[in-house]
């Protein structure tokens, strides 16, 4: 299909680094901007916030404040494409090659992204930035978001996923893209799942 005949959708994705589910729906909307026009904008949903309340925050989640900072700082600076390129090498590295996100790793994903090393130190000296993620998380979270990956495609409700494993590629990932964004207008959808093997 040509990308270049329809209208692009604008779709928010929010994400957390911790999350496994995020990283694989992430890398299926990158193979589906390859197929579909859409323009994605990287959001922050954060999974210690969500699950504080029921005292379910696991140590992976508290990782997340650096990763957090250091992309809105990078999203200041350089747009959505400075979350994707950090959001690719912190997701790789947590999800495909299976380490923490401690400082020291934080900062070796950083510099691998081709930021300076100075750019996590300067984050978390500015308080404004765990600002802005956390407002970020309230905002969505108060439309009903309660986790990630969620999508808002042209400004719908917030959609939870897909949940995919393996990661669809080509046209196959486009097709997917195409029942995700019209289940998304579908005001009296809620929910279609079956049991994970």
């Amino acid at each position: 299909m040509e990308t270049g005949k329809r209208k692009p959708s604008t779709v928010d994705f929010y994400l957390d680094t911790a999350c496994p589910w995020s990283w694989r729906t992430s890398v299926w909307l990158r193979e589906v901007a390859l197929v579909r026009p859409v323009d994605i904008h990287w959001k922050f949903f954060s999974l210690e916030e969500i699950n504080r309340p029921a005292g379910a925050v696991k140590e992976g989640h508290l990782a997340s404040r650096r990763t957090f900072r250091a992309m809105v700082l990078a999203r200041r600076r350089h747009g959505d494409e400075g979350v994707d390129r950090l959001y690719r090498v912190f997701g790789a590295t947590r999800h495909e090659e299976r380490r923490d996100l401690d400082e020291a790793t934080t900062r070796v994903c950083i510099e691998k992204a081709g930021f300076p090393a100075t750019l996590l130190d300067e984050a978390l000296a500015d308080p404004s930035t765990e600002t802005e993620y956390l407002d970020e998380h309230r905002a969505i979270a108060a439309q009903g978001c309660f986790g990630v990956a969620s999508l808002v495609i042209d400004g719908s409700e917030p959609v939870f996923g897909p949940v995919i494993v393996p990661v669809p590629t080509g046209e196959e990932a486009g097709e997917l893209w195409d029942a995700v964004r019209t289940l998304s207008t579908k005001k009296y959808f809620f929910e279609l799942k079956r049991t994970r093997r």
